[in-house]
């Protein structure tokens, strides 16, 4: 027991708020590197025009007056659409540098492997506008 009678001593007690802090304070700064991911992508065209797509939704959405549940419905697919495009632009980076590392130049599986992470992306996004016309039509 310590000295005030908890089943604890009170040195534990003072050891645990600063490891939760120091481990709370990481977990912050760990987020600069997502936030910058997100900025890298939107320096490419693709990432700007689904932001723009976003906007637009968004302007529609409350332009309509749609219920909870239907922006909920729009705020996944603009979720799914720039999450996609996030991890699409990865891809390409990465066919891009292990190219680039190895000398390959022009390759028809680096060609392939680019031409499914952008085929991903767009599945999602006409997911999303079909999405978006049952959602918009029911208003």
């Amino acid at each position: 027991m310590g000295e005030d009678g908890n089943a604890e001593p009170a040195t534990a007690d003072r050891r645990r708020p600063s490891a939760v802090l120091t481990w709370l304070v990481l977990r912050m700064l760990s987020f600069r590197y997502a936030f910058r991911g997100i900025w890298v992508a939107s320096t490419g065209s693709n990432f700007r025009l689904h932001l723009a797509g976003a906007g637009a939704a968004g302007i529609l959405a409350a332009a309509f007056g749609l219920r909870r549940t239907h922006v909920g419905l729009v705020i996944l697919a603009i979720v799914a659409v720039l999450s996609t495009e996030l991890l699409n632009t990865a891809i390409e980076r990465i066919c891009d540098l292990v190219a680039g590392l190895h000398g390959i130049g022009w390759d028809a599986r680096i060609r392939d492997i680019k031409d499914l992470a952008a085929g991903a992306v767009l599945v999602v996004a006409v997911g999303a506008a079909a999405l978006a016309v049952v959602v918009f039509a029911q208003g």
